[in-house]
């Protein structure tokens, strides 16, 4: 029987070994070691509360989780408390890929969300994700940009 529930500060070597095998699988092949940027990201995080994580258990074992990062942005017209959730770390482990764990995941995420009153849910979805995210009621959206501050000089 699969539980899911809220990640524990335990549980940060599974989710740093989970974040590396998403990466790999998206084939973000590494090229550093991250496993201690990684380690305190989650401590801070899940210490902070800023990052409410979920995990699916099997037999005591993480097969998925799920993230949602609380981002604290100006409120707008649209966006009248200002936070905005960032949908992270979503991984299901091969072999228990689509069971609907993921959905599940992202529904627990949702739930979490609407308690602590964001106004919308954003995320970077893979080649795998985007049909997960539709069907979660995610939409495509092409205005975000980007400017990649760790190759300057």
């Amino acid at each position: 029987m699969i539980i899911y529930r809220k990640a524990e500060v335990s549980d940060i070597p599974e989710l740093v070994q989970c974040r590396i095998q998403q990466l790999d699988d998206e084939e973000e092949h590494p090229h550093r070691e991250i496993h201690e940027e990684l380690y305190a990201w989650f401590m801070r995080v899940l210490q902070n509360e800023t990052l409410f994580q979920i995990v699916a258990e099997e037999e005591g074992k993480i097969i998925a989780s799920g993230g949602l990062l609380e981002l604290d942005m100006p409120p707008g017209f649209f966006e009248i408390h200002g936070r905005t959730g960032y949908v992270t770390n979503m991984y299901t482990v091969r072999e228990y890929r689509k069971q609907g764990i993921a959905g599940m995941i992202l529904e627990l995420l949702k739930q979490e969300a609407v308690r602590r009153q964001m106004d919308r849910l954003i995320l970077g979805a893979s080649v795998w994700g985007k049909p997960v995210y539709r069907k979660a009621g995610f939409i495509p959206l092409q205005d975000w940009m980007e400017y990649d501050l760790t190759d300057k000089e």
